[in-house]
């Protein structure tokens, strides 16, 4: 039986990223979700392809071949875009090498100075149980203190763990400790959902009234923990 109770989430919002680790971390999951992508060169035809590899430092990203073939020139400017976690990204490139780009295996681009990012104000969630030794968030409501474990972060909300009969309503307005790794958040969350799994209470939370300089924090430690997840990834 499924006992979630959740809240209608209808906003979304658009970034523009421009910092270079924040777009490789982005395409860095964009390559192991294998999620597919859409290039178009300024015509209405679209053609799909996949990520095979993210390279900031050489400056490039590799692509497969796409289908169906299209015909391919050096500098040919490129729309790609593409969806992940519910959201919507896209960036403009080119074609950087008529060698590497005809000789119908894969594709080179030249790694994008700027994406577009949509995402549902829920969405873009950073999963943390992998990540070893989390410290314990603390909440606070009318009923007093409680602590949890969270289970996923992102700019604009967080999913936490606490004790399967904690009667924290939908709507209800929390104070919080968010603790992460390298980072202790002090702010205030809205309960947003309420699900069980593996046997405790998750409360999905929207972040209220963040600060620019607490959203930068923020922004930072999440982009530290993909590169640790990712680079677990690799490894694994």
């Amino acid at each position: 039986m499924d006992t979630t109770l959740a809240l209608p989430e209808t906003d979304s919002r658009t970034a523009l990223i421009e910092d270079r680790r924040q777009i490789a971390a982005l395409l860095g999951r964009v390559l192991h979700a294998r999620a597919l992508l859409t290039l178009s060169a300024g015509t209405s035809d679209a053609y799909t392809s996949l990520l095979l590899e993210v390279a900031p430092l050489r400056g490039c990203l590799l692509l497969d071949a796409p289908f169906p073939e299209m015909t391919l020139l050096p500098r040919m400017s490129l729309l790609v875009s593409g969806r992940l976690d519910g959201g919507h990204f896209s960036f403009r490139t080119e074609i950087e090498s008529s060698s590497l780009a005809s000789n119908g295996d894969l594709l080179q681009l030249r790694f994008p100075q700027r994406l577009h990012y949509r995402e549902r104000r829920d969405s873009f969630r950073l999963p943390l149980p992998a990540l070893a030794q989390l410290p314990v968030s603390q909440f606070g409501d009318e009923a007093g203190v409680f602590h949890g474990l969270l289970a996923d972060i992102s700019r604009a909300g967080a999913g936490t763990l606490v004790q399967k009969d904690h009667r924290a309503g939908l709507g209800s307005e929390l104070s919080c400790l968010l603790r992460l790794p390298n980072l202790s958040l002090q702010t205030r969350a809205e309960v947003r959902s309420r699900r069980e799994q593996a046997g405790r209470l998750r409360l999905g939370l929207k972040l209220l009234n963040l600060s620019a300089a607490q959203d930068a924090l923020l922004s930072s430690e999440i982009n530290t923990l993909q590169r640790t997840a990712m680079r677990w990834q690799r490894h694994a």
